[in-house]
């Protein structure tokens, strides 16, 4: 049986992917609510993360922080875990973390497959997820039908533990800092007195970069700047992991640096706290 412990915006819609592709799937969440729409539609609720342990062969894991993922893998998932179990790590976490967790759940003859995903929760729902698998081989491929059937044809395997993770970080960051490079030029404009619209209409096309000037200076003009998170809350994974291997990060250190001056007033898709970049960058306040 196939177990799903965390039942967000991400962790409902696979878990309901899974249902729908025949997976016999048993589900968890402290909010007991949110199993009731998947028990309707075919899955089994746990009791606890160890009664879903006890269940399932393979235990995927959608939760909202490095911090809260290791947390529940080392205190509940690893006491209860036994030979040839795989422990499906989906969400985006430490890299140095997930090495030290393989090496727990592999003491206990467990597998560890970091798999963090990309896509939303529309992706997550319709089992199109960009899906950045790492771990030893032969976990890879005993997980690869439950990670094909929430990604399809995007499933990669990135390398041994902690290689998903660190191309999950490529994935945020190639995100993260070109949109907030772009809102920076947008803000240079609009503090030189021009409206986003002009800048728009300006300098915005229909492909490649004007492309993205385009939807970032209309998103600003609809006075949605604010919800642009910048992948804000993930940048302390990634801090950890340049400064463990040596890279310089100069833009990420800088932009985190910024970035860390301002109230953490907004809240990303995984309801983490984010301090707005388009108000810090168009004067809010520190």
């Amino acid at each position: 049986m196939t177990g799903v412990v965390g039942l967000g915006n991400m962790g409902s819609g696979i878990a309901a992917t899974l249902v729908r592709e025949s997976f016999e799937t048993v589900v968890f969440d402290l909010d007991a609510s949110r199993m009731k729409p998947l028990e309707d539609a075919g899955a089994q609720a746990a009791a606890d993360v160890t009664g879903l342990c006890a269940r399932c062969e393979t235990v995927l894991l959608s939760l909202p922080s490095s911090r809260v993922t290791v947390d529940v893998i080392e205190q509940q998932v690893v006491p209860a875990a036994r030979e040839g179990m795989v422990v499906i790590d989906l969400g985006t976490t430490v890299v140095r973390e997930t090495e030290r967790l393989a090496a727990l759940l592999r003491e206990q003859g467990a597998f560890l497959v970091d798999a963090p995903v990309s896509g939303g929760s529309a992706g997550a729902a319709e089992g199109t997820l960009y899906v950045f698998a790492g771990g030893e081989r032969a976990a890879f491929e005993a997980s690869r039908k439950v990670l094909e059937a929430i990604g399809g044809a995007k499933v990669t395997y990135c390398g041994g533990n902690g290689r998903g993770q660190v191309v999950k970080g490529v994935n945020q960051l190639a995100m993260g800092l070109v949109e907030a490079a772009y809102m920076e030029a947008v803000a240079y404009g609009v503090a030189g007195g021009v409206e986003p619209g002009v800048i728009r209409e300006a300098v915005g096309g229909e492909s490649g970069w004007r492309a993205d000037v385009q939807r970032i200076a209309s998103r600003i003009e609809k006075g949605k700047g604010d919800l642009m998170d910048t992948k804000y809350a993930e940048y302390g994974y990634f801090r950890d992991e340049a400064e463990r291997t040596g890279f310089a990060a100069p833009i990420l250190t800088a932009l985190s640096a910024f970035m860390s001056q301002f109230p953490a007033t907004g809240r990303d898709n995984m309801n983490r706290p984010y301090p707005p970049l388009w108000s810090a960058l168009s004067g809010g306040d520190r």
